[in-house]
């Protein structure tokens, strides 16, 4: 099921007072309604977009060897470097927030992790500058204008929730994000099938908002909030759009106001689990913005009545982060 209705235009947040008002009520609706909503006509400049694809493909494109040389560690933490085809397994973490248990399929992907060039806690891992001339000065550059970004959403949101933007802002202030790059490699659809592998298993984010970036293969689907089970296809009829998207740092800061949006990576719209076809090759960009380290995930006071009691323990954004993470590697 593919759902078309999701757009919304940011040009409206800087826009008149009335406008910024309808872009930040729209900007609630949606995301309670279909946990997912794209993002147009942001404050990141088409360009820069389009050359952060380019330079994405550049960096798969490169031989295993080279890529290695900005290999993570095995271990979950420090969230750095690429991570080759089966480093990672999501669906280990599948069904977390439903209490189910995990899931056993494979990934099929490759990513490259990044974090602030000043963050204190990890440096990145880059390939030589001569194997990949200017990647590392552009994904630097572009976490900046991201980081911008998402301030602004922030704002809109905590204008939406009837909350402080400056305390939700200064939740997030040090940049302590998270930017993936991922790739999709070409493999027939005859691979799917069955079950036991998938291009990245159904689970949720643990950070506040994803804005993520996808090609036009297609493939993303995120579960509609209203109907548990029923997942739409995410399409983008432009790689510039910003799909964003709930984690779990938002559910619980919201004491459940939000669920964390539950979505996967599956097989295009136009190719079925059947078909004797190769699914494409894929490529897609997230940058998980995610509360300070130190801050705490203990839901904000406004989301706590007599009707809603507080559902969660009092945990920081870096130990809700290594609970979840740790699962992923092994």
């Amino acid at each position: 099921m593919t759902d078309k209705g999701v757009n919304l235009d940011m040009s409206l947040f800087f826009g008149t007072p009335e406008e910024k008002t309808y872009f930040c009520t729209e900007l609630l609706r949606l995301l309670k309604l279909r946990g997912g909503v794209k993002i147009q006509n942001h404050s990141i400049p088409d360009e820069d977009i389009h050359k952060l694809f380019e330079m994405s493909r550049k960096f798969f494109s490169l031989p295993l060897e080279t890529k290695m040389e900005a290999k993570r560690p095995l271990q979950a933490n420090p969230n750095r470097g690429y991570a080759f085809v089966g480093q990672e397994n999501v669906a280990k973490i599948s069904g977390y927030e439903k209490g189910a248990g995990p899931g056993t399929a494979r990934d099929i992907k490759e990513t490259l992790d990044l974090g602030s060039a000043q963050d204190d806690l990890a440096e990145n891992r880059w390939v030589p500058e001569d194997s990949l001339p200017g990647f590392r000065g552009f994904m630097e550059y572009f976490y900046e204008k991201a980081f911008k970004t998402e301030m602004q959403l922030l704002s809109a949101l905590a204008i939406a929730l009837n909350v402080s933007e400056d305390h939700l802002k200064a939740l997030h202030n040090r940049a302590e994000n998270e930017f993936r790059l991922l790739h999709y490699p070409a493999i027939p659809a005859s691979e799917l099938a069955d079950g036991s592998a998938t291009r990245i298993a159904e689970h949720t984010d643990f950070g506040t908002i994803t804005m993520l970036f996808q090609d036009s293969v297609g493939g993303l689907q995120v579960e509609d909030q209203t109907q548990p089970g029923v997942f739409r296809s995410v399409e983008s009829a432009k790689s510039t759009d910003i799909i964003l998207n709930i984690g779990d740092s938002l559910q619980r800061l919201t004491n459940d106001t939000f669920r964390a949006a539950c979505h996967r990576v599956t097989y295009p719209p136009a190719i079925k689990a059947g078909d004797n076809t190769e699914i494409p090759e894929r490529y897609s960009i997230a940058y998980f913005v995610k509360p300070n380290r130190q801050a705490s995930l203990f839901p904000l006071k406004e989301f706590i009545t007599d009707a809603t009691p507080c559902r969660y323990d009092d945990v920081t954004a870096w130990e809700w982060n290594n609970r979840r993470i740790g699962q992923l590697f092994g």
